[in-house]
C-alpha cells in the first residue's frame, strides 16, 4: 500500500522512515491549502496528516480531506492539523488518533491556535503549542517545579500571547517568574515530552496495523 505522511516538524523525514521502514512511504512536509489536489495524491491508499501551515501559508480545506476520503483514500489524523481536522472530520471517516485530537473532539480545547506553532525554512520549530504547554505546566506543578499560583500565571500568559510569539523565554518573564525558580523552570520545559510528537508516533503505529491488516 502507498502511503503519504505530512510532516518532517513534529517527527523528522528520518523519525518516519526508521518507523516505517519496509513501508512504501513518502514524506512531505506540513500540509497546506491545495497539497490534496495534486494528481499524484490520488495514488496513495493511505494519508496521515500530522503538521499543517497555519500562518506561513492558507491551512488545509475541509473539503480537500472530504474529496481524498471519497476516492477511497484512508485518512489518519494526529498531533497537529491532523488532530484538529480530524476532530472535526471524523464522522465523515477521516480516522482521529491520540490525546490531542481527544481534547478537541470532546470540547476540552476548541481554538485552533492550541497547535499552532512557528518553524523556519529548514522546518526547525520555533515556538512551543499551548496544548503542549499545558501538559508540560501540569507536569511541573506535580514535580514541585512550581505552584498552583504559578501554574495559573504561566497557563494565562501563554494564552494570551499571539501563538507566533509563544517561547518559554517570553511567557515566562510574562508570567513575573524570575531568579533561580526561572531558570530551574526554563531547564524543565526545554526537557518535557511534546504530547504532540507522542500522538504523532502513535499514528504511524496505527497506520502500520492497518497496513498489516489489509
Amino acid at each position: 500500500m502507498k502511503i503519504a505522511i505530512f510532516s518532517k516538524l513534529t517527527i523528522k523525514e528520518d523519525q518516519i522512515r526508521k518507523k516505517m521502514d519496509g513501508l512504501d512511504v513518502d514524506i512531505y512536509p506540513p500540509i497546506k491549502r491545495g497539497d490534496l489536489t495534486s494528481k499524484k495524491i490520488f495514488d496513495y491508499d493511505i494519508i496521515g496528516i500530522i503538521d499543517g501551515c497555519f500562518l506561513q501559508n492558507t491551512a488545509v480545506a475541509h473539503r480537500e480531506i472530504l474529496k481524498v476520503i471519497q476516492n477511497n483514500t484512508t485518512v489518519f489524523g494526529a498531533g497537529s492539523m491532523g488532530a484538529l481536522r480530524a476532530s472535526e472530520l471524523d464522522t465523515c471517516g477521516m480516522i482521529g488518533v491520540g490525546s490531542v485530537y481527544s481534547l478537541y473532539k470532546h470540547g476540552i480545547i476548541t481554538d485552533d491556535d492550541e497547535v499552532a506553532v512557528t518553524f523556519d525554512d529548514n522546518l526547525n520549530q520555533i515556538t512551543f503549542s499551548m496544548i503542549s504547554f499545558r501538559e508540560m505546566i501540569n507536569n511541573a506543578l506535580k514535580d514541585k517545579i512550581i505552584d498552583e499560583d504559578d501554574s495559573k500565571r504561566l497557563i494565562n500568559s501563554g494564552k494570551k500571547l499571539y501563538y507566533p510569539l509563544r517561547t518559554f523565554e517570553n511567557v515566562i518573564e510574562k508570567s513575573g517568574i524570575s531568579g533561580e525558580k526561572k531558570e530551574i523552570l526554563e531547564k524543565y520545559l526545554k526537557n518535557q515530552p511534546d504530547i504532540k510528537r507522542n500522538d504523532a508516533l502513535e499514528m504511524l503505529e496505527e497506520i502500520i496495523k492497518y497496513v498489516e491488516k489489509q
